[in-house]
């Protein structure tokens, strides 16, 4: 049986077929207007791949789908969302229960309207309740958030208005709205974090429902497939659409990029590692030591602060549809970007703007006519004349010159974003840090950037073009239930708390198919947020260890894991030694040419730079003073010639 990861970026969907003698590698066009259809692209493409008859042939034969995106991300970036109202305790209407006026206005206005926050007293009755959201329907709005001051951990007045609002408005009538409440969405007793948190659940969940359950339709309808999507989450694992919130999808699809970074770093045994992701419209930059994503108890959901485990992801609006201008005198890229329609000049799709890949393509790193396995044959000429009209012509110099200095800029860009991140650790990048590239475009960029920061070794994958749905390959169905503890709360709370969640959490994992008794399950009382006392195992054999703990806890979580299996790649036997399948005019060789390697070729090998690898989906550019060394499994390392 198969196993198929899909992960929908902003210009590409990747996808990786994992379970028969080889992972199969699909990449197709994103289309953000509907991300349905570029999803079933990438079935129909792994179906053709592996000679199916068909998709519904194929997926007969597909045990789990796993699909992480940045559907929910994108709403947020670009305030896409639903008009929301929200309902606060008297005197923080303008606050929010935010300190600093500066995070009141990350979601004011830009994820809700000050007319559109209302409070409630708290001796209000019925009618009162009515009339305070009546007002806010009245006024367009399609979904309400309630977050009353201290409603962590008792939220019984929160769901008491609930109630009223689902006897008042039930969802069998046209006029019913959605409502939810901020103690259902975070378990915390900051009132703020709680409070935005379900805010950005309510904006980004309408284009995240509409998406999963008609995928889900087209595959278990249209095709009849009795198996289950597994929608990718930030913690790293994966869950049923039943069983998912949205604002826990956002940014999973980076993320899943750097927990594949740390299931390397943790075989290679790679002490510190800075990950490089750089797809079509973004670069991300995140940090492992020792195995684990570097986590910050505080951090922020694209400028919204919330006060609770964040992992360290920088990102900047760079990629290969970036935009590239002069101003001033200087060469800018971004933030504007062509995507995957009509895209860069070079794809001859009508856009004619200058981009990171027309640089790309002009200096000879990426072959025209092995684009996308050869899907696609690029215009080096078009590429050419948009570089020429808003690069060389501004600066004054030749097509060449300008194509470099717009890949110096993505250069420094990438270099400063991986700097700040070693910083936010407190790490400098000569601390023995490993450069992990990878994305569409991270590879081309991989010794270069290095080499900006000093760093002396690089790693690239074989499926690092992928590499965001190879972690989603490597991760387990996890849920996460959370029961909160009142003050006072004993060893016989605590048991039968525990118990209630493990019954959740069995009965969950039975329904989506897996073996509940095979699963593990790791047990935390906190409080604040922060880890008290932890346990592994039955709730029956670890209650009393957790009571040790339960001094000023507020919280008992569950972490319910079940092993999915992970991806391998097979191992190659080393042919002889490598010899280029040709050159490539190119500045960024010796004597103005660029020697061509098949990746297939340097398995178990070395080679020196300046070369390129051409892998068929992906690029390898290794710079001048770079040795590379690849693996058995066509996984490589690049050195720095005379460094270890």
């Amino acid at each position: 049986m198969y196993c198929v990861d899909v992960d929908t970026g902003g210009t590409m969907t990747d996808t990786l077929v994992s379970g028969g003698a080889a992972p199969v590698l699909i990449k197709v066009e994103s289309t953000p207007h509907d991300v349905t259809v570029s999803f079933m692209q990438s079935l129909e493409r792994a179906a053709e791949a592996l000679g199916f008859k068909g998709l519904g042939a194929f997926l007969d034969e597909v045990r789990l789908i796993r699909w992480s995106s940045t559907i929910t991300s994108n709403v947020l970036a670009e305030r896409k969302g639903p008009r929301l109202g929200l309902v606060v305790s008297p005197g923080h209407a303008d606050d929010l229960y935010a300190g600093d006026p500066a995070d009141t206005a990350t979601v004011m206005p830009s994820l809700i309207r000050p007319e559109h926050v209302t409070t409630l007293d708290p001796r209000a009755g019925r009618a009162e309740i009515v009339a305070v959201l009546k007002n806010l329907i009245d006024q367009g709005i399609r979904r309400v958030n309630i977050s009353l001051a201290g409603a962590f951990p008792d939220g019984a007045r929160e769901q008491a208005v609930l109630n009223i609002i689902g006897e008042q408005f039930p969802d069998h009538f046209l006029g019913s709205v959605p409502a939810l409440a901020g103690s259902e969405m975070l378990m915390q007793p900051d009132d703020m974090s709680r409070t935005f948190y379900a805010l950005i659940n309510a904006y980004v969940h309408n284009a995240l429902a509409n998406s999963l359950f008609k995928a889900e339709d087209q595959v278990k309808v249209e095709h009849n497939w009795r198996g289950d999507i597994l929608v990718g989450h930030l913690n790293g694992g994966v869950a049923r659409i039943g069983k998912t919130k949205a604002v826990d999808t956002i940014e999973s699809g980076p993320l899943f990029g750097t927990h594949a970074s740390a299931h390397v770093a943790a075989a290679c045994g790679d002490m510190r590692v800075l990950a490089m992701d750089i797809g079509g419209t973004t670069g991300k930059s995140s940090a492992i030591s020792d195995g684990r994503i570097e986590m910050r108890s505080q951090g922020h959901i694209f400028g919204i602060p919330v006060r609770m485990p964040m992992p360290v992801l920088r990102s900047n609006a760079l990629g290969g549809g970036s935009i590239a201008r002069v101003a001033d005198g200087r060469v800018t890229l971004g933030p504007e970007s062509m995507g995957a329609a009509p895209g860069p000049a070079c794809y001859g799709l009508g856009g004619s703007n200058a981009t990171l890949t027309d640089a790309l393509v002009a200096l000879g790193a990426i072959s025209p006519t092995a684009f996308l396995d050869g899907r696609r044959v690029l215009d080096v000429a078009r590429a050419d004349a948009a570089l020429e009209q808003h690069v060389a012509a501004p600066l004054a110099c030749d097509v060449a010159a300008a194509a470099r200095a717009v890949l110096d800029c993505a250069v420094a860009m990438m270099a400063g974003l991986a700097r700040d991140t070693a910083g936010e650790v407190g790490w400098t990048v000569q601390d023995d840090v490993t450069l992990y590239a990878y994305g569409g475009n991270g590879p081309l960029f991989g010794t270069l950037v290095a080499a900006a920061l000093g760093i002396e070794r690089v790693r690239l994958f074989a499926l690092g073009t992928v590499f965001s749905a190879f972690g989603s390959a490597t991760s387990d169905v996890l849920h996460v239930y959370e029961r909160a503890l009142t003050d006072g709360a004993d060893a016989a709370a605590l048991a039968a708390a525990g118990a209630a969640l493990a019954r959740q959490a069995r009965r969950d994992l039975a329904g989506e198919g897996f073996d509940p008794g095979a699963a593990s399950y790791h047990w935390t009382v906190q409080n604040d947020a922060r880890e008290r006392f932890a346990a592994e195992g039955d709730i029956d054999t670890v209650a009393a260890a957790l009571a040790a703990g339960l001094a000023d806890a507020s919280l008992l979580r569950l972490d319910a894991r079940f092993a999915i299996g992970q991806v391998t790649l097979p191992a190659q036997t080393a042919g002889g030694a490598p010899a280029p399948t040709g050159e490539r005019a190119s500045p960024l060789g010796r004597d103005g040419y660029l020697p061509v390697y098949a990746h297939a070729s340097l398995h178990g090998h070395a080679i020196a730079g300046p070369a390129v690898v051409d892998g068929g989906t992906f690029t390898w550019l290794i710079g001048g003073d770079w040795r590379l060394t690849t693996d058995a499994n066509g996984n490589a390392l690049a050195t720095r010639e005379g460094k270890a």
